[in-house]
């Protein structure tokens, strides 16, 4: 049983996945100004678009109201203990992170300055035939990026509740 339990999460949370989900945020991060993302802030990507929960609350507010409006939301709806688990989820899921940026650079998707950490794309041409829960995930993770890219990394650990 906990063998097919396991290969039901590797489906979902592969390093393949991983890696369009950090390429989408990275993309989208890098959509506002053209600036490159720290490479630490790639680790809260993962434990909250892999959250179907926290991916539906994303989905569900606009792209102009921002990472406070989902902040509020999870609040408002009591479900303010999800935002305090996505700091434990990042250490977790620092491995599947970790092997999803290697898959990234090795792809050619994106690429790490290694004097500043700074991460960026290097292609944003959208990928076409994807399965509707794929490309949700996607469109998640890319207005995730959209968002964390107006706000410092000081605002992202207050209403995200992580530690970088």
């Amino acid at each position: 049983m906990t063998n097919n339990i396991d290969r039901e999460i590797y489906y979902v949370q592969n390093p393949a996945i991983g890696a369009a989900a950090l390429w989408q945020f990275i993309c989208g991060y890098y959509s506002k100004e053209s600036k490159a993302i720290p490479f630490p802030l790639l680790f809260i990507v993962l434990p909250i678009i892999l959250r179907e929960d926290l991916c539906t609350v994303i989905k569900s507010t606009q792209k102009k109201k921002g990472l406070s409006k989902v902040s509020e939301k999870l609040f408002k709806d009591k479900k303010n203990d999800d935002l305090y688990t996505i700091n434990k989820s990042a250490i977790e899921l620092r491995p599947l992170t970790l092997d999803s940026f290697n898959v990234g650079v090795s792809a050619k998707l994106f690429a790490m300055d290694i004097s500043t950490a700074q991460v960026f794309p290097m292609t944003q041409a959208k990928k076409r035939g994807l399965s509707p829960s794929t490309k949700n995930l996607l469109d998640a993770a890319e207005k995730l990026g959209i968002w964390c890219s107006e706000l410092s990394l000081l605002e992202i650990c207050e209403w995200l509740k992580v530690r970088f």
